[in-house]
């Protein structure tokens, strides 16, 4: 089985455990939850519990977005390297890409129930070293594009 099959199934199995979790929690909450953090992870925002919903439909939004922009590597929409405009290695690097942003929203919204439930009282750190690994998925592609640029001057 190729690896992006295999992130495919697991960033399916996250948007699943984001909607079934957003689910079991929500008849429970307050009629208040923290819908905005600052900085710091300390609440800046709140809004009535039927907001939580937002941030499933959000991420079935952006799964949507990139399995279907990873199905024509050919795509206007797309800015990646020459070298990932082939099937597979587009797959990779989408899939690759929505893996921490999946995790990212299944965190804040375990953290924003725990807030509203009144177990935690701000954001941990986890979501900076998630943050961390998004940067480094697109870092990837930009220092391939980086690389290309140079070899096609080079090549001139």
């Amino acid at each position: 089985m190729k690896i992006s099959s295999i992130l495919l199934i697991v960033n399916t199995l996250l948007l699943i455990a984001i909607w079934v979790f957003t689910g079991i929690k929500y008849a429970a909450l307050p009629e208040m939850v923290p819908t905005h953090f600052d900085f710091q992870g300390n609440v800046d925002g709140e809004s009535g519990k039927i907001a939580i919903w937002a941030l499933p439909c959000i991420a079935t939004f952006i799964a949507v977005l990139f399995v279907g922009l990873s199905r024509d590597p050919n795509s206007t929409l797309l800015n990646v390297p020459k070298s990932f405009r082939n099937k597979e290695t587009l797959e990779l690097y989408m899939f690759s890409l929505q893996f921490p942003v999946m995790l990212l929203f299944l965190d804040i919204i375990i953290e924003s129930v725990r807030v509203a439930e009144g177990k935690q009282t701000e954001l941990s750190n986890v979501i900076f070293f998630i943050l961390g690994l998004l940067f480094t998925v697109i870092g990837v592609g930009l220092v391939k594009s980086i690389q290309e640029r140079f070899t096609k001057k080079s090549n001139d």
